[in-house]
């Protein structure tokens, strides 16, 4: 017997650290919020980050089974970071329940990632030593605005980010084109309501006007100067270092 509601949507970020996809999540959710009145602010909440090696098929259907499930738009969201979506994988291969819920007919995916994998390498590092993944203050006083980063931590920093890029590029493969959005974050600030309209077309939801539309997400940019600083000197040791 099926532990799953087979009528039950869901639509699902799958991305990886310092991709922008929290910042794509909430504007998501606050334009979804704004203009229909669905409630979808678990886009930016990563409910499955408990998974392990350890966890079982009935630990992922119970997280399922307890996603908010808004009632308006008939979707349940969350977002799916690789080593979660890797173990959501290995057991929807042994279980049709899992498999159901989440590459089913009514499993639906926005997978984000980023063009300039430097740049997300070098925002990954200063994260990892600044402690400061997320930040909604001023921007001026984060944490991570004086943070001096290596060659070494950033190179770290991309050989983790190329492997879990690899990896979304893979998933994204095994989807039915009907059922996922596959958005580079560059793209999306290049043209934020085409990208809203794309996941709209593929949820079957309105679409929306250019002049409907303000980006309300609270989610700050910071350590800029940094950033830009960092990823001059890493690229420059690169050209000479590469190895």
């Amino acid at each position: 017997m099926s532990l799953i509601d087979s009528n039950r949507k869901c639509l699902f970020i799958a991305s990886e650290v310092r991709s922008g996809s929290t910042y794509v999540a909430e504007s998501l959710a606050y334009e979804l919020a704004n203009n229909f009145g669905y409630f979808m602010w678990p886009l930016a909440e990563e409910l499955f980050s408990f998974l392990d090696e350890s966890s079982s098929p009935g630990d992922v259907i119970e997280t399922w089974r307890t996603l908010y499930l808004d009632p308006s738009s008939g979707f349940a969201p969350a977002k799916i970071m690789c080593k979660a979506l890797s173990v959501i994988h290995r057991l929807a291969s042994c279980n049709q329940d899992v498999k159901r819920a989440f590459f089913g007919e009514n499993a639906y995916w926005l997978v984000i990632r980023r063009r300039d994998r430097i740049k997300q390498a070098v925002s990954l590092a200063i994260a990892i030593k600044a402690g400061t993944y997320h930040y909604y203050g001023n921007p001026d006083e984060s944490p991570d605005n004086c943070v001096v980063v290596s060659n070494a931590e950033i190179n770290s920093a991309l050989q983790m980010i190329s492997l879990s890029d690899i990896y979304l590029q893979v998933f994204a493969s095994t989807i039915s084109e009907s059922r996922i959005v596959n958005c580079f974050y560059e793209d999306f600030m290049a043209d934020e309501v085409e990208w809203l309209n794309r996941v709209h077309a593929m949820c079957n939801f309105q679409l929306i006007e250019p002049g409907e539309y303000i980006n309300q997400a609270k989610l700050k940019s910071t350590a800029i100067k940094s950033k830009q600083l960092a990823y001059a000197e890493y690229s420059q040791w690169l050209l000479q270092n590469y190895v």
